[in-house]
């Protein structure tokens, strides 16, 4: 077998390999919650195109395809540049893999290889639904289809050269920072900020109006030509186009392989660099309390790990951008709304506020973390409440500031009263330490040390499963139940109910962490 055949060949295990460890259960359970999560993307993808294809009038059924392309482009870049740390620059086994009698050509092209096979993986969701759903709506023949399979093989390309080239950029940026981690993660923010205000201009695309549907496929056609020549070429029959798309995508693969495998030792050098104090002072440091040195703990490990901080930190930030733009932008429409519908408003904003805290858990997983630690950690003259409550704390830190910054805006722009105000933060306050403790409780009970890649943790582990999938669920429940009630009970009343249920329960997983929670602790190994 070739060198590359080999390093390929180790690309690919290492990407199975975290669903490859442990028992059958741990194996059947971590490749069932792949599958479930896989069927639910799939749904939604399928859902989402079904719903434009059939809102968009006959004749116009095929900009579907160029919505869709642009939606596989902006997730591509995002989970691209995400991946592209682990894969191209920064890699772990950077040293091992110098050191082998390999060229660095041969290195480079399999990370290429095994970082393209991730944006397949993507894609695959998005695209694959899309081209199937536009086909039969439109009647198009194999042709069509053939040219489908061709366009899935080269449409990630280009995504997977940006984001990389933004990865590098921010790598070696956030590299002259003293805390590289955390400039990482927010750049990884701002990146995410313009994807989503750029879907928000996109929004009213399902309405079908024929002179927004001709504006968005000329856009793609100006801004993504490397996608749009290949679309032209499936749906418009415009088969120079479609050649293009297939040049220029494989000529910019071609370029960048050779370009960044010329100057792939320098780039990943400079980023390995690292931060240095110039002016670096000895000076006496101050004792903490053990919370406190715990709580820090948990705050280093938070954002040393850029996955673990996105999984749970990027929702809460961008709803907050999110219910701003709402307050701002579009202070007309909700007005309106608050007209029709006066005393439905604080149970949406309560409503909304307990959803996001139940999908935005970082304590479902900080047990797992701890690894080869963890025995360390029980060993330790440490009351093993200061542990619970410095990861508690690290949550409420990711899920608070929504409560609390939307409360604010919510009064000075939709001019609601302080009590209302009062109410949001309490439901802030109850359902934020809520899952914060649930979130807990599941990780001392189904824990997970055999990870290698924290994505196994973070994306993969059953308790990750339990409170992102249950909490949207019962959050989704709980606001419909509240507008089923609204004739019987006042939505003011609900939301004191809610937040008497979930003070109840607060104090009942506060009593069993410090008793239960405390020995199932010490029975973790």
């Amino acid at each position: 077998m070739s060198n590359l055949g080999l390093l390929l060949k180790v690309q690919f295990l290492s990407l199975l390999k975290s669903n490859s460890q442990g028992s059958r259960k741990k194996k059947a359970a971590g490749l069932g919650t792949l599958l479930i999560l896989g069927g639910v993307f799939l749904y939604m993808s399928v859902v989402y195109a079904i719903s434009m294809v059939s809102m968009f009038p006959e004749g116009y059924k095929h900009i579907t395809l160029y919505v869709m392309g642009i939606v596989t482009v902006l997730i591509l870049l995002i989970f691209g540049y995400q991946s592209a740390g682990g894969h191209l620059f920064g890699f772990k086994d950077y040293d091992l893999l110098m050191s082998l009698p390999v060229s660095k050509e041969e290195v480079l092209l399999s990370k290429f290889i095994s970082f393209l096979m991730l944006e397949y993986f993507y894609a695959f969701f998005v695209l694959v639904p899309a081209i199937i759903i536009v086909g039969i709506a439109c009647h198009y023949g194999v042709l069509y289809y053939l040219y489908g399979i061709i366009t899935l093989v080269l449409a990630p390309i280009v995504p997977m050269i940006i984001a990389s080239v933004l990865a590098y950029m921010a790598m070696k940026l956030a590299s002259q920072f003293k805390y590289k981690n955390l400039m990482n993660n927010i750049f990884y923010v701002i990146l995410m900020a313009g994807v989503f205000a750029l879907s928000f201009g996109y929004q009213n695309l399902l309405n079908g109006n024929v002179t927004e549907l001709m504006n968005i496929m000329e856009n793609v056609q100006k801004y993504l030509p490397f996608i749009a020549y290949l679309f032209d070429g499936m749906v418009l029959n415009h088969t120079i186009h479609f050649i293009f798309g297939i040049v220029i995508n494989i000529v910019l693969f071609i370029l960048f392989v050779v370009i960044f495998s010329k100057n792939f030792m320098k780039l990943n050098g400079q980023i390995k660099s690292g931060y240095k104090d110039k002016n670096f002072k000895l000076t006496e440091s101050k004792a903490n309390s053990a919370y406190m040195a715990l709580f820090m703990k948990e705050l280093r490990m938070y954002f040393s790990y850029t996955i673990y901080f996105m999984n749970t930190a990027i929702f809460p930030i961008l709803m907050i951008g999110g219910f701003a733009y709402a307050c701002i932008g579009m202070k007309t429409e909700i007005t309106l709304l608050m007209n029709y519908f006066p005393e439905l408003v604080i149970f949406v904003l309560c409503g909304s506020i307990f959803t996001m805290n139940l999908m935005s858990c970082t304590t479902n997983s900080s047990i797992s973390l701890e690894g080869e630690n963890i025995n360390n950690l029980k060993a330790y003259p440490i009351d093993p409440m200061d542990i619970f409550n410095a990861k508690m704390s690290v949550n409420l830190m990711v899920t608070l500031p929504f409560g609390f910054v939307g409360g604010i805006l919510a009064f000075i722009f939709l001019k609601i009263t302080w009590i209302e105000v009062l109410l949001m933060m309490l439901t802030a306050c109850t359902s934020g330490y809520f899952i914060s403790a649930f979130g807990l409780i599941l990780n001392l009970h189904f824990y997970r040390f055999d990870w290698e890649n924290v994505a196994t943790v973070v994306k993969q582990s059953m308790p990750v499963f339990i409170t992102t999938m249950g909490g949207m669920v019962v959050g989704v429940a709980v606001i419909g139940l509240g507008f089923t009630l609204q004739e019987v009970i006042q939505p003011i009343v609900l939301v004191f109910i809610l937040n008497a249920i979930l003070l109840i329960i607060d104090i009942l997983f506060y009593l069993y962490l410090k008793n239960g929670g405390r020995k199932q602790f010490y029975k973790i190994h």
